[in-house]
C-alpha cells in the first residue's frame, strides 16, 4: 500500500509539474522538498513508534523467559532438595506483568498458565511430603504442562509483535524515500536549476546570442587557446537603419526584427564558434579556423542570409559588417575596435556591405 501510494504521488507531482519543469526547473523543487519532508517525517514517526514498541516487545519476551525460567528452575531446585517457592513466585509475578501490559495475552490464556503454575506448586508440595516415584512423575508432568503453556504464551507475544516489526520496516522505507527525494532536490537545485540560471545569465533571450560580457570572455579564451596555424576571425554586425524601423513600426516590431536577424545569424554559426549581442542592434561572431578567409566568408553568408529575410509589412532588412583576423599578441578589445572601425566604413560606403582585412 505504501509503495502504491508513493507511486501515485510521484506520478501526480511529475505529471503536474513536468511542463513547467522544462521551462523552469525550479518549479519542481517545492514539490520535491515537500514530498521529502512529509516522507521523512512520516517515516521517522513510524520508525520511532515501532522502535519504542519494539523495546516494549523485548521486555515482554523477557517476561515470558522469566516465566519459563522460573518453572524450570523451580523443578530443578525441588529435585535437588532446595526451596523452589521463590522461583515460582518470580514466574507468577512475570505473568501478572504480561497481563497488565496488554500484550495480546487474554485472560483465559493467563488463567490457564496461572492454574498450571498453581498445580505445579501443589505437585511440589506433594513431592516434598511423600518423595516417591509417583509424586516425582506427577511433578514432572505438571512442569511439562506449565512449560508447554509458557511456549504458547511466547508464540502469542511473537504474533502480537510481528505487525510492529512490519511497521518499523515501512517506516524505514518511508524515511529512506524522504532522503532520496531530498537528494534529488539537491541535484535539481545544484545542476538543473544552476544550469538554467547559467543559461539565462549567459544568453540574450530575444536573439539567442551570448550576452556582451560572456562573448568578450569567450573571445579572450579563443585568442589565448588558439592552436598554432589557426586563426581567430572576428565579425562585427550592425543592422542598417534600425532606428527608423523602431520609429516607424514600433519597438515590438523592432524586437521581432532583432529576433529574426538573430536566428538567421545563429543558424550560420558553427559549433565551437561564438555568437554574441554586444548591445542594441549590434552583434559579433568569433570564429576559429585554419583558414584566414573564414571570417570574411562568414560575413558574406551572413549579409546574404539577412538580406533574404522577408518579414510581413516590413522593408528588406540589411546589415553592415566589419571583418578582421586577430593579429598575434592582439587583445580582444583591440580586435573589436578594428572590426568596429571597418563596420562604420561599410556604413559610410552605403550600408549592406562588408569591409575588413
Amino acid at each position: 500500500r505504501v509503495i502504491a501510494l508513493t507511486e501515485g504521488i510521484i506520478t501526480l507531482v511529475f505529471r503536474k509539474n513536468m511542463d513547467n519543469f522544462v521551462e523552469k526547473p525550479s518549479s519542481l523543487l517545492i514539490p520535491l522538498i515537500a514530498m521529502a519532508t512529509v516522507l521523512a517525517a512520516v517515516g521517522a514517526g513510524m520508525a520511532g513508534g515501532a522502535l519504542s514498541a519494539r523495546t516494549q516487545d523485548i521486555a515482554l519476551v523477557n517476561s515470558v523467559a522469566l516465566i519459563r525460567g522460573g518453572i524450570q528452575r523451580a523443578v530443578k531446585l525441588e529435585l535437588a532438595g532446595s526451596d523452589s517457592s521463590k522461583a515460582l513466585d518470580m514466574a507468577e509475578e512475570a505473568l501478572r506483568r504480561l497481563t497488565d501490559a496488554d500484550a495480546g495475552v487474554n485472560q483465559i490464556e493467563a488463567s490457564r498458565l496461572l492454574s498450571a503454575i498453581s498445580s505445579l506448586r501443589t505437585a511440589i508440595e506433594d513431592y516434598q511430603f511423600r518423595n516417591d516415584p509417583g509424586t516425582r512423575a506427577t511433578l514432572l508432568a505438571f512442569s511439562e504442562d506449565a512449560w508447554d503453556l509458557g511456549d504458547g504464551l511466547a508464540n502469542v507475544i511473537t504474533t502480537f509483535s510481528r505487525p510492529r516489526r512490519i511497521f518499523l520496516f515501512w517506516g524505514l522505507i518511508c524515511a529512506l524515500l524522504g532522503v532520496a527525494f531530498a537528494v534529488f532536490a539537491v541535484v535539481v537545485s545544484k545542476y538543473m536549476v544552476a544550469d538554467r540560471v547559467e543559461v539565462e545569465a549567459s544568453y540574450d533571450p530575444m536573439t539567442g546570442a551570448l550576452r556582451r560580457d560572456r562573448f568578450l570572455h569567450r573571445l579572450t579564451e579563443s585568442i589565448v587557446t588558439r592552436q598554432k596555424g589557426h586563426h581567430v576571425g572576428l565579425v562585427m554586425i550592425d543592422l542598417d537603419r534600425f532606428k527608423g524601423i523602431n520609429d516607424s513600426f514600433g519597438h515590438d516590431i523592432g524586437d521581432k526584427v532583432l529576433a529574426a536577424v538573430g536566428g538567421a545569424l545563429r543558424s550560420l554559426v558553427r559549433e565551437g564558434d561564438d555568437f554574441g549581442r554586444l548591445g542594441g542592434e549590434e552583434f559579433a561572431v568569433a570564429l576559429r579556423s585554419n583558414d584566414p578567409r573564414a571570417a570574411r566568408l562568414f560575413a558574406e553568408r551572413a549579409r546574404a542570409a539577412v538580406e533574404s529575410l522577408r518579414l510581413e509589412r516590413l522593408p528588406i532588412i540589411t546589415i553592415s559588417l566589419g571583418s578582421v583576423i586577430v593579429r598575434p599578441n592582439e587583445k580582444g578589445a583591440d580586435a573589436l575596435k578594428r572590426a568596429d572601425a571597418y563596420l562604420y566604413a561599410a556604413k559610410a560606403a552605403g550600408r549592406n556591405r562588408i569591409r575588413g582585412d
